[in-house]
């Protein structure tokens, strides 16, 4: 009972204190309040950096509590307003903030705030303070774009008062990563405490990954909802038909939210609608395009509607910009589609439309046209389209055009991107210069004609920024480039220029160029010595295929992408590479570059490098031991050179590592057991070399190769049992994926995209192939030319994702375990050149997908398994066995002949001296032997032969 009323008089202690402390808040003085405000100032720093609008300037810089003219009155400071002698209204967008805000700032001491605009600045990836929530008569918050993370505190559900919120756009832009998660259950109080109130929901990009609760109906005052990014799932509730006074509704990119139309019927004032990658309860009809009478706005992108444009579309006459983008859109536009006379962008690429484009003459309002990737019948570009006269984007890429550009399409004076690549146009390119305003230029895969431009034309040229003339058979450089002094992108692949690199190409945009591809030439060199250098800025800068046959160029220190590949590069890589410190992307591969690996590549290696691929060339010496935990490396391949030596201990702390390649060369060293711990490595080549040893997996290290699902330890001396343990560790190579995307990393900023494929090379089949993209579903295991022995363990069975398994060379003995008919998904199984014996087992038929099998060279017996797939191979698949049955020419016989004969006690007590006829058996059997011996022995030393020749020319 005492203890009842010492908890009672604690509580009442607790609610007088607080209060008194809400009393004493609400008391502040305008004086107060300005002092709260400049201790928020003082709490901040400015960095005039990273904010995208334009308008952005540091408002707290002028804030001074002290002067005259009033300059200690706050409601006269940037971004305060204040009312009734209260602070009231803060915005301090666009700012440049840098720092964090902790709870007990002095901002949340400011209870009288109706806004709080705190958009566009970088609070450093810090949460959103919990304090929020004592500001408890918020009206409009708006937190977005402004670099919060962790989880959205509970308190902004606490919030009455909202009209409206907004916490878009808080992600890292370079990795398209989420910072911000709000609760579900945060997420329905936030709904059910606001519904009175709320008119304004931005939520895009803050992840909330549950299903849309049924109590987003409640929020019957809302006008606009954007919940774009959201990770819904689940179905989009009914509920939703409440929300009838909503004029703007972004759903987009929640993959896995089902959406019924009829939900949507009844949101009549909706003038903007988006729902692009979502999905859609289809009835392959696409009427509902027709029922929103008030749209100004309708975005559908990647829904896979796969319906035909309905006639009804062309009741949405108020539309202004309509986007339906690969949505699988068939058959032909409709003609009512010319009804939408007051659109301004419109987007129908990447769809399956066929017959011909109707007119587009009265959509005098167009700025924007996209119609690429279709099927439409072969057609010459109207002149109608001459008329679209206030068109700033036209895209009509991949579109079934042919024939001559006509001479009215260049009174689309106002143009500024312009992409016909893929079609069969031929262009007059003196033409494309009365587009004065073209900034993004595509002509690739077409018929380019050019003439040479004389110094006069430099000011009639427009100034580019993106040019590409890739597969436009062109044989020199273009002339008019030497006159372009804001280029940024330049393309040109795929051509027939040939020579030497024309000097006044050095001289082109020196400040402005990021990327340069010349891929795919005949180029065999430079004019001057290359000094590219002198493009400032450059990031990207790829001379792969091509004839260069000089020492290679070192491009200046701000470039990040760097390929030089299949090309005629001779001499050192020079130290100089080793300052590239921005540098992600190091491809040398396929030239003739000579000496060691340079030990100051370990600069790069630890900072931001991630592909480095010196394949195929002539270095030798040892691998550095430069790899530190501070590595980003996600490939390594130096196959194919002259490396000895082991492999160095360093790779362990390469934990981002996904492929490593060091097959064909010299490499002396038994299996780096070590690398099972890199979590990510999912490619692993030593094939070619000198490793050694018996394979075990060690009891210290926790993981083993985890993430692995091709490995080639061919052609080197292992030795000892095959790897059973490992067969049962390899957790991905039991998978089935269901998505197929390939090994591949990018670098991705504001002002460059670049995709880089992983690669390798691997024996399948039979055959040596190149795979110029890996795909995450290609799982392989060659452990052939070896010396491994034992039996093949049953835990062989556990790899039931592989599609490629090569045993074969070895010294595997015992019986083929049935077991392996487990390997559904097996397309190539050889196991030749063994000493395995019995017969083969019938489980092997149900392997639906082999398509390639050697048994050939043991000591198998009995009948070929027939039906399925082994009815399509040939004897080659099982020479040198005691095999029969099709397709061998050698008949299997009944089951009694095929027993082993029984011996009498009569027959064991004769004599074991061999009679007459037995000596006859005798010489046939020592004249085969002979012959199969001498066969045996060629195919041997033929093997062995070439083996010994491949490691020579080494």
């Amino acid at each position: 009972m005492a203890r009842s009323i010492h908890v009672f008089f604690l509580i009442l202690l607790l609610h007088v204190l607080e209060s008194a402390l809400a009393n004493k808040l609400s008391s502040l003085s305008l004086a107060d309040e300005c002092s709260l405000l400049f201790q928020l100032k003082q709490s901040m720093t400015i960095n005039k950096s990273g904010s995208y609008d334009p308008r952005a300037y540091p408002k707290v810089a002028s804030w001074n509590l002290n002067g005259s003219d009033g300059a200690g009155n706050c409601c006269l400071w940037d971004g305060v307003e204040c009312r009734f002698g209260h602070v009231i209204g803060l915005d301090l967008s666009s700012s440049f903030l840098y720092g964090t805000i902790s709870s007990n700032n002095s901002l949340f001491d400011l209870i009288h705030l109706r806004t709080l605009n705190l958009a566009d600045n970088n609070f450093h990836s810090s949460q959103i303070p919990s304090g929020i929530g004592r500001l408890s008569q918020l009206a409009n918050l708006n937190l977005s774009s402004s670099f919060f993370s962790g989880k959205v505190p509970k308190q902004i559900s606490h919030l009455r008062n909202l009209v409206s919120l907004d916490l878009t756009g808080n992600l890292y832009i370079v990795y398209n990563l989420y910072q911000l998660e709000l609760q579900s259950s945060d997420f329905q109080n936030l709904v059910q405490n606001s519904s009175e109130t709320l008119r304004e929901l931005f939520l895009s990009r803050v992840n909330i990954d549950s299903e849309l609760p049924a109590s987003i109906g409640n929020l019957t005052h809302l006008n606009i909802l954007d919940l774009s990014w959201c990770g819904f799932t689940g179905t989009l509730p009914a509920s939703v038909s409440n929300l009838t006074q909503l004029t703007f509704l972004d759903l987009s990119v929640n993959q896995e939210l089902l959406i019924p139309i009829p939900h949507l019927a009844s949101l009549s004032k909706l003038k903007y609608l988006k729902l692009g990658d979502a999905i859609f309860d289809r009835n392959n009809s696409c009427d509902w395009l027709g029922k929103f009478p008030n749209l100004f706005y309708l975005d559908l992108s990647y829904t896979s509607l796969n319906c035909e444009i309905p006639s009804s579309i062309g009741n949405q006459t108020q539309l202004r910009e309509l986007y339906l983008r690969s949505i699988g859109m068939i058959g032909q536009i409709p003609s009512s589609f010319t009804n939408l006379t007051h659109l301004t962008a419109l987007d129908l690429s990447e769809n399956m439309l066929t017959s011909s484009l109707p007119s587009l003459e009265s959509f005098s309002n167009l700025t924007s046209l996209s119609l690429s990737y279709n099927n439409f019948d072969r057609w010459k570009l109207p002149d109608w389209f001459g008329k679209l006269n206030k068109i700033t984007y036209f895209g009509i890429s991949d579109a079934n055009l042919y024939g001559e550009i006509p001479s009215s399409f260049f009174n689309l004076t106002q143009v500024e991107e312009l992409y016909l690549y893929g079609n069969n146009l031929t262009v007059d390119f003196n033409l494309i210069f009365s587009l004065r305003k073209l900034k993004y230029l595509d002509l690739s895969g077409n018929n380019i004609t050019l003439s040479v431009i004389d110094s006069h034309r430099n000011e009639t040229q427009p100034k580019f920024k993106y040019i590409s003339l890739a597969s436009c058979n062109l044989k020199v450089f273009p002339e008019f480039l030497r006159f372009q002094n804001q280029l940024e992108h330049l393309y040109l692949d795929n051509n027939n220029m040939e020579g030497l690199v024309p000097g006044w190409m050095w001289n082109i945009s020196k400040d402005t160029l990021l990327e340069l591809t010349l891929i795919n030439n005949l180029l065999m060199g430079f004019e001057q010595h290359s000094p590219l250098d002198s493009w400032v800025s450059l990031q990207l800068l790829d001379l792969s295929n091509n004839m260069l046959h000089e020492s290679i160029p070192v491009p200046p220190p701000t470039i990040e992408f760097f390929s030089v590949s299949n090309n005629n590069l001779t001499g050192e890589i020079p130290p100089s590479i080793c300052d590239l410190t921005s540098l992600h992307l190091l491809d040398l591969s396929f030239n003739n570059i000579t000496g060691s690996i340079p030990p100051c590549l370990e600069k790069l290696s630890n900072s931001s490098l991630t592909v480095l691929n010196l394949r195929s060339n002539i270095l030798q010496g040892t691998i550095p031991n430069i790899f530190s935990t501070e590595s980003k490396l996600e490939m390594i391949d130096l196959s194919e050179n002259k490396l000895e030596g082991q492999v160095p201990r360093s790779l362990e702390n390469c934990d981002s590592l996904r492929l490593l390649d060091l097959g064909y060369n010299f490499l002396e060293d038994m299996f780096p057991v070590w690398l099972g711990a890199l979590s990510e490595l999912q490619v692993l080549i030593l094939k070619f070399n000198n490793f050694h040893g018996i394979i075990r997996m060690p009891a210290r290290i926790k993981v083993n190769f985890p993430k692995l699902h091709i490995i080639d330890l061919s052609y080197n001396s292992f030795s000892g049992d095959l790897p059973h343990q490992y067969f049962q560790e390899w957790s991905t190579m039991k998978e089935t994926k269901a998505n197929t995307t390939y090994m591949e990393t990018y670098i991705e900023d504001d002002s460059i995209f670049k995709t880089y494929w992983f690669s390798i090379h691997m024996t399948n089949k039979g055959e040596k192939m190149d795979y110029k993209k890996i795909m995450n579903t290609f799982s392989a295991v060659d452990l052939s030319s070896n010396m491994f022995r034992g039996k093949i363990p049953e835990s062989i069975k556990t790899l039931s994702g592989i599609l490629l398994l090569n045993l074969s060379n070895n010294e595997l003995s015992g019986a083929i375990p049935p077991s392996m008919g487990n390997l559904i998904r097996l397309e190539a199984l050889d196991i030749s050149g063994n000493k395995l014996s019995g017969m083969i087992p019938q489980d092997l038929v149900q392997l639906n997908f082999l398509a390639f099998l050697n048994v050939s060279n043991n000591n198998l017996t009995g009948p070929i398994p027939q039906g399925k797939q082994f009815n399509t191979f040939s004897n080659d698949s099982y020479m040198g066995n005691a095999l029969c049955g099709f397709p061998l020419s050698m008949k299997c016989g009944d089951s009694e002949a095929s027993k082993p004969p029984k011996v009498s006690f009569e027959e064991d007590t004769e004599s074991y001296f061999p009679n007459g006829s037995d000596w006859v058996v005798i010489l046939i059997g020592a004249v085969t032997g002979l012959v199969i011996g001498l066969v045996c022995g060629d195919y041997l030393s033929t093997k062995y032969y070439r083996w010994f020749s491949q490691r020579s020319r080494r």
